[in-house]
């Protein structure tokens, strides 16, 4: 195994204690009494966990210098925190709107798109019962036309458009930058940009990897070593971030949100993204 990936691997597994450590702290929240109903506190609940083994996945690819396939998991857990996020602010009545907007009425709209996709797989496949059978559960998403009309009746079109405009990510994160607390959340369309890339293996996704791998080994090691530490401090920070939306939730204080060991893990990273900084002066030309 070369230096680099032990790093790494040294690394991931000290964040792994750290993620643990915070995931603790936020399912005491999961069953907690309060006046939210139990019906919202189930739902909430599920993003933090799915969240939780998405980074626990990001952190075994770090471990394995698996980096940029990263990119597309750590976009999946920057929109799940963010969604939880703009689910858990402001007053009673519009939490309880937007999670039956999250769990029930953009579910039941996907319906509708999900039974035409099937739709036009199950129409192609050849007229043998056996092969049918084999794709049932493909089958058994399909609507009847009389439940897609009932949908398209319940959810008109224009409201339809009006409200998955409303959750795509551009609009949760202009709703909650309008938070004089949360405007540096403007500031996170960049990775989540790189994400988007990668997951549509465009030109732009493909020439990060040309130029990652036609690097000189001092500049491409620096680089890795960089960009794994980067990955690790994202995970730990959006856990972090699930754990300060329960804690304002319950109106409780935010003042120690901060780990300790996650404050030295941060600080021992350091020196890999100030090494990368000082290398890449060195070949950058301004």
């Amino acid at each position: 195994m070369e230096e680099p990936q032990k790093i790494l691997m040294d690394l991931a597994a000290r964040a792994s204690h750290i993620l643990h450590e915070y995931f603790i702290d936020i399912s005491q929240y999961f069953d907690k009494d309060s006046d939210i109903p139990i019906f919202e506190r189930y739902v909430l609940k599920q993003i933090p966990i799915s969240c939780h083994t998405t980074s626990e996945s990001v952190l075994i690819l770090v471990a394995n210098n698996r980096l940029w396939d990263n990119e597309m998991l750590i976009r999946s857990v920057l929109e799940g925190t963010l969604k939880f996020l703009y689910l858990t602010v402001g007053s009673d009545e519009e939490r309880e709107k937007k999670i039956d907007e999250y769990w029930n009425v953009l579910p039941n709209i996907n319906k509708i798109k999900r039974s035409n996709r099937a739709e036009e797989i199950y129409k192609y496949l050849p007229d043998n019962k056996v092969q049918k059978n084999d794709m049932k559960f493909i089958g058994g998403v399909i609507l009847t036309e009389e439940e897609i009309q009932e949908l398209r009746e319940k959810y008109p079109r224009k409201y339809r458009k009006e409200l998955e405009h409303k959750w795509s990510y551009s609009e949760i994160i202009k709703e909650l930058s309008k938070q004089d607390k949360h405007k540096f959340f403007s500031g996170m369309f960049h990775g989540y940009g790189i994400g988007s890339h990668l997951i549509h293996q465009d030109a732009d996704a493909i020439n990060y990897l040309i130029d990652h791998n036609q690097r000189i080994p001092e500049r491409r090691i620096a680089k890795e070593l960089a960009h794994g530490c980067r990955l690790i401090s994202d995970v730990m920070t959006f856990s972090k971030l699930r754990l300060y939306a329960y804690k304002v939730l319950f109106k409780e204080s935010i003042q120690d949100i901060h780990l300790e060991s996650h404050i030295i893990l941060s600080q021992d990273m350091d020196k890999y993204h100030k090494s990368f900084q000082e290398i890449e002066e060195r070949y950058l030309k301004y």
